[in-house]
């Protein structure tokens, strides 16, 4: 009974991981890290795990991963962000690979029969060895990431770089691309890592690869009144009428993921209209204009999937994508559809 739902789209999901696919030539290492960027892990990996361009998931500590093997996932599942020493029963416990990129890591898993990946830091300056080449009979893979896909010959240095490491090892998995990084198509690597091209949002303008929209966030009209002329409009009043408006009250606000940076200049969708956001986003509830509308109480307006993606709604909010969908409250429902 939800007053705002999130829906995934199976078949769009599902096309779009055979598209990715398609354009890579490689299978998957699903990114669902941060409850799948927002969207609901679970059912994001339980939907993912029967496709066979799928061949792993990624998630960002042991506690994401070990919710997954509760929910019976079965297919590997890497920890991007390391070990702890108190971490290590977890990797044993769920059957998880970690990502090695610190020392301190590897002494954590010392003569222990756990596998893991390799991570080096071939320009990102966050996670990853530099300089030192790390050799282990458990090694299953290599890793690097890509700091900013947009700039071409810094990403290009970033391969070069990554490419010397991979040279030391052979018969493991090499995986580098991100859902931006795809458009390099990095020859030696055998995996794509990628998240959110998955839910059809494209990381980059003109992005290759003709994706579909598979995510919708919609909200339910809780009131709706006329105001007169001159009115003004939630806390503030930073926005005050210019005429006699219409206006609807949504069950969403910045508890429930939509940015406050949106107010007075995000917007909804209601039967293909786009209604402005009016005044300053509250916590449970914003305002929307309603004018030349029929929408009545009840009636569900479109956040996301109606005219607006994830990415064009980041753009007003002066975000990224990722920030906005991680920021979907845990009330909204998450439904595969």
């Amino acid at each position: 009974m939800s007053r705002a739902k999130l829906l995934i789209h199976k078949d769009r999901i599902v096309r779009n991981v055979k598209k990715l696919h398609e354009f890579s030539g490689k299978k998957l290492v699903a990114v669902i890290k941060s409850n799948a960027y927002g969207m609901g892990a679970v059912n994001l990996a339980k939907l993912l795990e029967p496709l066979p361009e799928v061949d792993s998931f990624a998630v960002a500590c042991v506690e994401e991963g070990a919710t997954l093997r509760q929910a019976g996932v079965q297919k590997d599942i890497l920890v991007l962000g390391g070990v702890l020493k108190e971490e290590v029963s977890f990797l044993k416990n769920y059957r998880l690979t970690p990502v090695i990129s610190d020392f301190k890591h590897l002494e954590a898993i010392k003569g222990l029969d756990i596998k893991f990946h390799v991570k080096y830091d071939t320009g990102m300056g966050r996670l990853g060895f530099l300089k030192e080449v790390i050799k282990d009979p458990r090694i299953e893979g290599v890793m690097s990431h890509f700091s900013t896909p947009t700039d071409r010959e810094f990403s290009l240095r970033q391969v070069e770089k990554f490419r010397s490491f991979v040279s030391h090892y052979s018969n493991v998995k090499v995986h580098m691309e991100s859902s931006a990084g795809m458009i390099y198509k990095v020859p030696f690597t055998t995996h794509i890592r990628v998240g959110l091209a998955i839910y059809g949002e494209k990381p980059l303008r003109d992005y290759p690869i003709e994706l579909e929209p598979a995510v919708s966030l919609k909200a339910r009209l809780i009131s709706v009144k006329s105001v007169p002329e001159g009115y003004p409009i939630s806390y503030g009043k930073t926005y005050i009428t210019p005429k006699e408006m219409r206006i609807g009250i949504v069950a969403f606000g910045y508890a429930d993921g939509l940015m406050k940076s949106l107010s007075n200049k995000g917007y909804m969708f209601y039967g293909g209209k786009r209604l402005k956001i009016l005044g300053s986003v509250t916590m449970d509830m914003s305002v929307i204009d309603l004018s030349d509308t029929e929408a009545s109480v009840g009636d569900y307006v479109y956040l996301v999937g109606e005219g607006q993606s994830f990415v064009e709604l980041s753009k007003l909010a002066g975000t990224i994508p990722y920030e906005i969908m991680c920021n979907v409250g845990e009330r909204v429902q998450r439904l595969i559809v």
